[in-house]
């Protein structure tokens, strides 16, 4: 039994280290936002839902990519950040 539970515990803390280089939310609406600033500057000033897409980089991005897309001034430096780049398949 105490086999089982170290196992579990092990498995458990090696998901959780994989989390851990996950986007904050706020990391994300700011990422999110910047995004929407380089590709369609009118998006700016509407009053838009983007909760769906902060989700999708939460799950799909990383704290650095994030971070680099917040800092990106034009759509070169976004692309460069591979920030919610698609996954290829293996």
């Amino acid at each position: 039994m105490k086999r089982f539970l170290l196992v579990v515990v092990a498995i458990i803390g090696a998901g959780g280290a994989g989390a851990c280089n996950k986007p904050t939310a706020d990391d994300c609406r700011l990422a999110v936002a910047k995004v929407r600033e380089l590709y369609d500057p009118e998006a700016a000033t509407r009053n838009t839902d983007i909760e769906a897409e902060v989700r999708a980089c939460k799950g799909g991005s990383t704290r650095e990519a994030a971070a680099c897309a917040i800092k990106a001034h034009s759509v070169d430096e976004l692309k460069a950040c591979g920030f919610m780049s698609p996954k290829t398949p293996k």
